[in-house]
């Protein structure tokens, strides 16, 4: 995992799919662009509203589950509408909370730049994610208030100066930034185990973390926040 710091953006490679997610890398309809643009969408339009983003996740075993993102524009009846087959299953709409992130290549590939994309019930999605293991053990989690999970991914995400991040703290001092929230979360308080730490840092520049692969995401069980990591000099 490697964190840059940065007063201002990096100039990205072509050839390389950028999704920008308006504040959470959850509810949002994900925009694939060159990453040569030179402002994001939420750079350009601060003003615009929160977007969603779907996914639908297709069940090999339990070891092998892919995840596909759309890959183009979709509102939320037009996800909720797809019927889906023996072996599918929808994911909830996610809020995002970086203001970039870049999915380098699909899981499968073996060089950058490289995807798989595919269209599935009458819509165009992008193989970004597996899922690899389920049901991680965690520390004093004895309550199950928490879920743990690898996922394999090739993943970055960028968070503007001047935000304020979210880190989840393991009693072993490891640290987890929430990455997206449930859209449709009853509530905005994660439920955590007592020996673990939820805290707000400010940051002062611009901030790029590669999440390790596998990334380690750790959800509350109570409103699916999401927690990725570990990741360091926060």
């Amino acid at each position: 995992m490697k964190i840059h710091h940065h007063s201002k953006a990096n100039p990205m490679k072509t050839n390389i799919l950028m999704i920008h997610f308006t504040v959470f890398l959850s509810l949002m309809t994900l925009s694939c662009q060159n990453q040569d643009d030179p402002l994001s969408p939420e750079e350009e339009m601060p003003q615009e509203p929160q977007r969603i983003g779907f996914e639908l996740v297709e069940i090999f075993s339990m070891d092998s589950i892919l995840v596909w993102m759309n890959d183009e524009s979709m509102t939320e009846e037009e996800f909720d509408s797809i019927q889906l087959e023996s072996g599918w299953r929808k994911n909830e709409p996610r809020e995002g909370d970086p203001d970039g992130s870049t999915f380098f290549r699909s899981p499968d590939a073996t060089e950058e730049g490289v995807f798989t994309n595919k269209e599935l019930f009458g819509y165009q999605w992008l193989f970004n994610a597996q899922i690899m293991e389920l049901y991680v053990p965690l520390p004093d989690n004895d309550d199950a208030l928490l879920t743990g999970r690898y996922i394999g991914k090739y993943h970055q995400v960028r968070f503007n100066a001047g935000r304020t991040l979210t880190i989840l703290i393991s009693p072993d001092g490891d640290e987890y930034v929430r990455i997206s929230r449930d859209a449709k979360r009853a509530t905005d308080i994660p439920i955590i185990p007592d020996t673990w730490q939820i805290e707000e840092r400010e940051i002062e520049e611009d901030v790029s973390i590669d999440l390790p692969n596998p990334t380690l995401n750790i959800r509350a069980e109570n409103n699916q926040d999401s927690f990725q990591g570990p990741v360091s000099d926060l």
